[in-house]
């Protein structure tokens, strides 16, 4: 258990280097392709570079959502069953996110190695390297779902 928590920290910080690093990149790109239109030389990859970074920020803040048990939720039923209850539909919604993932990992690194001889119109990079973030992000949710449901049932039999 303390290998994953401390793993999943530095994921969990690494993400939100990240999620600022990618941010500010976008940020950038886009002011650029603003300017150089409105000089008359738009930029041929700053749009694409944009789109890339959205695309990133989109999979890791998903996974850094998780995380921080950020993402939206419906807690009327949750909310209206007894202890036992609760943790029957906690590890029943935890098996879905495995199996989300689980999926999503394995389709996503199979897109992303088929497209790694593609390569970007603008950039030139191969666009495997953006669908990578997929199976990245799925991966990190994995890790973070082991850690919540160890937590979660270590309580019951400690407490």
């Amino acid at each position: 258990m303390k290998m994953i928590r401390i793993i999943n920290q530095i994921t969990t910080r690494l993400c939100e280097w990240c999620m600022f690093i990618f941010s500010v990149v976008m940020i950038l790109a886009c002011f650029a392709q603003i300017c150089t239109r409105l000089a008359g030389i738009p930029l041929s990859w700053s749009e694409e570079l944009a789109r890339y970074m959205a695309v990133w920020l989109t999979f890791i803040g998903v996974a850094y959502a998780l995380r921080k048990k950020s993402l939206a939720t419906v807690e009327m039923l949750y909310d209206s069953l007894n202890d036992h209850a609760k943790k029957i539909l906690y590890l029943f919604i935890s098996i879905m996110i495995f199996l989300f993932c689980v999926i999503f990992i394995r389709y996503g690194f199979e897109f992303a190695f088929k497209f790694m001889n593609q390569k970007s119109p603008a950039l030139r990079i191969p666009k495997g390297i953006v669908y990578i973030c997929a199976p990245l992000s799925g991966i990190m949710m994995v890790l973070y779902q082991i850690e919540f449901v160890i937590k979660n049932f270590t309580k019951e039999v400690n407490g």
